[in-house]
């Protein structure tokens, strides 16, 4: 890769973070750039675990440090999540490139409506916040979904914690963060596998968007997060679009 395509990345990448801490939904910013830059859609895929998974560390250290710690409910949840993803990436890894664009479009422009709706019914948190039993086959669903693809699964992840297991918004995001991290870095980890991983690609990317992360954390306390939700429509519609027309 030429280094002129550097920073196409790194801006690509900030862009992406500041979506993630605004409204979730920054794999619609990055999936298009990597396809545009010459990345095969399914490399594309894969290669932009890579971001994600450093971000998510990232994130899981900032609660971490903050104090905000709900790590035991994590093991329940990722037993059924993690291998979910790792079947979600081998269908996407798998599946011939005919047959992923037009369902990794469909996925896309299904989650882009999710991210850009604004939820309106958000219960207040429970006393004692729990993931019952009912709940695993749903995050199981989520895990194949952040396998295959991952775009917006941010937003499965927080309504599930938030509306279903009773989760304050902070402790949800948490769990989401620490979710997405232990699910994406096995699904990361299978597409190496499958030699379908840029690792420089996907590091540079990952520069940029641990530092879009902490800047957009830093816009939502200052501005809030609505601004980004045309930005995200319009990146979704985009990834869609170059999908289905070469």
């Amino acid at each position: 890769m030429h280094f002129l395509l550097w920073p196409a990345l790194l801006l690509g990448g900030f862009l992406c973070g500041i979506v993630n801490a605004a409204a979730g939904g920054g794999s619609f910013l990055t999936l298009p750039l990597l396809m545009a830059l010459g990345l095969p859609p399914q490399v594309a895929n894969a290669t932009n675990r890579v971001a994600i998974t450093l971000q998510c560390a990232a994130g899981v250290g900032t609660y971490h440090r903050s104090g905000v710690r709900p790590w035991r409910h994590l093991p329940r949840v990722a037993l059924v999540a993690v291998p979910g993803s790792l079947l979600g990436a081998f269908l996407a890894a798998r599946a011939p490139e005919g047959v992923f664009r037009p369902v990794a479009a469909a996925l896309m422009l299904i989650m882009a409506a999710a991210v850009v709706v604004k939820p309106g019914r958000w219960n207040r948190p429970r006393p004692e916040p729990r993931v019952g039993g009912r709940l695993l086959p749903l995050f199981f669903l989520i895990g194949i979904y952040g396998g295959f693809l991952q775009a917006g699964a941010g937003v499965l992840m927080i309504s599930a914690f938030v509306l279903g297991a009773g989760f304050d918004v902070v402790h949800g995001n948490a769990l989401k963060f620490s979710l997405a991290l232990s699910f994406t870095a096995a699904a990361l980890l299978l597409f190496a596998g499958f030699g379908q991983v840029r690792w420089l690609i996907g590091l540079l990317l990952a520069v940029g968007t641990v530092a879009g992360g902490i800047v957009g954390a830093r816009l939502v306390m200052l501005r809030g997060a609505a601004w980004v939700r045309g930005l995200v429509l319009l990146s979704a519609l985009a990834a869609a679009a170059k999908l289905l027309w070469r």
